[in-house]
């Protein structure tokens, strides 16, 4: 069972309503990730804690080749701005 004081949230995507991850404890034991965007959701992944480690290292070496490669658009993304881009999926097929 998840306990919901060590859940977070976050927002996912350029547009607020995107979708979100979850990551919270899962049975004390384990780190649960769950993702959902505009209706779709994925399974819930489980990580015992090596590998939550990891996965924290991952994103230690990761996220600072994101903040080089950042245009001047991706300021907008950050600023919580509405994406001004075009859509690339298609409503009408």
């Amino acid at each position: 069972m998840a306990l919901m004081d060590h859940e977070v949230e976050i927002a996912t995507g350029r547009r607020s309503d995107d979708g979100r991850l979850r990551v919270f404890i899962f049975a004390d034991r384990l780190l649960g990730l769950a993702a959902e965007g505009l209706g779709e959701r994925v399974p819930t992944m489980l990580l015992t804690p090596d590998q939550a480690k990891k996965l924290e290292a991952a994103l230690a070496e990761l996220i600072p080749l994101l903040d080089e490669a950042s245009g001047p658009e991706d300021e907008t993304a950050r600023a919580g701005e509405p994406w001004r881009g075009a859509e690339r999926r298609l409503v009408d097929r």
